[in-house]
């Protein structure tokens, strides 16, 4: 910890300079804990938890747990891991994504699949059955993964009467639009983020790109050549699917002052505000679906009820 020296009324004092904590990626997990990431300042991130009474957080694990498994790695997100506490992503020698899953009555990470770089995934279930979102030259994209392996989608989908591929290109951009942010539903609806106007624009290279497009919440069951946009989302948001798969937790963050929390049905798209909030991310429910945690600015988590009003 730095100290800063500091003068006054004649006396000497040592004041303690805080540093940055960055809190990222909760997962509300099956054993009642809330597993995330905390960096501080650019030390490393570290694997901590917490009970939803919002009691003390503990450490559960450091970046050394990455050596046996890994080598040289950093912790990169979090994930629900639907036979385990949590799934744990790490970036490995600069090179992959190596996907664990951690287990507090086994203190251990367990590999699961290593795949080139990800920026997140959502699994079904414990057959390594699920999507991921990985950044291709072309932007960001959605790629099945099955048998712990990524893969395109052989044909393009129909989003809002647009026709786009979801899975990217490194070298054609005209077919891809910008998709992001994978969820599943217990029963197999894959929810996600899309940008159908971005269509033909791509790649964009500003920096305020992913603001400047109109984002929907899509349901899609994988299978169909359509998918249903149930609602416009008002910025950059990131998702979560309830455990009974009726409502969606749409946590936006908007450079606009438009970010808040909205909790939307599943049947009919209609959007419920939650909370007025300005930089929310990364949701989670809880194993009974009446609570969610978020992160709050990147700087603590914040526990909400899952019901408006």
């Amino acid at each position: 910890m730095l100290l800063a020296m500091m003068a006054a009324a004649g006396c000497s004092r040592l004041l303690a300079v805080v540093e940055p904590v960055t809190v990222t990626d909760p997962v509300w997990a099956r054993d009642g804990w809330v597993y995330f990431l905390r960096e501080v300042s650019s030390d490393g991130a570290e694997l901590w938890r917490q009970r939803p009474d919002e009691g003390a957080a503990e450490l559960v694990l450091d970046e050394s747990a990455l050596e046996p498994v890994c080598g040289r790695g950093v912790f990169s997100f979090l994930y629900r891991a639907p036979e385990a506490d949590v799934g744990v992503a790490a970036q490995c020698h600069g090179v992959t994504t190596e996907l664990f899953t951690f287990s507090a009555g086994r203190a251990s990470l367990a590999p699961v699949a290593s795949m080139p770089f990800l920026g997140d995934v959502t699994f079904a279930d414990e057959s390594g059955t699920g999507f991921a979102e990985v950044p291709r030259n072309c932007g960001i994209a959605i790629e099945r993964v099955v048998d712990g392996k990524a893969s395109e989608f052989d044909r393009p989908i129909t989003v809002s009467g647009k026709t786009f591929t979801i899975s990217g290109s490194d070298r054609d951009c005209g077919p891809v639009a910008w998709v992001r942010s994978p969820a599943l539903s217990g029963d197999g609806q894959l929810y996600f983020l899309a940008a159908p106007d971005s269509l033909g624009k791509l790649p964009d290279r500003r920096s305020d790109a992913l603001e400047s497009y109109e984002w929907h919440l899509v349901v899609w069951d994988g299978k169909e050549a359509s998918a249903r946009s149930l609602t416009g989302v008002p910025g950059l948001a990131d998702l979560a699917v309830a455990p009974d798969g009726r409502s969606v937790i749409v946590a936006v963050t908007s450079p606009e002052e438009k970010g808040g929390v909205w909790s939307v049905d599943a049947a009919t798209g209609k959007m419920s505000k939650l909370l007025d909030e300005a930089e929310a991310h990364h949701p989670s429910f809880s194993p009974n679906g009446r609570e969610f945690v978020y992160a709050e600015g990147y700087h603590r988590l914040r526990f909400s009820s899952a019901k408006a009003g």
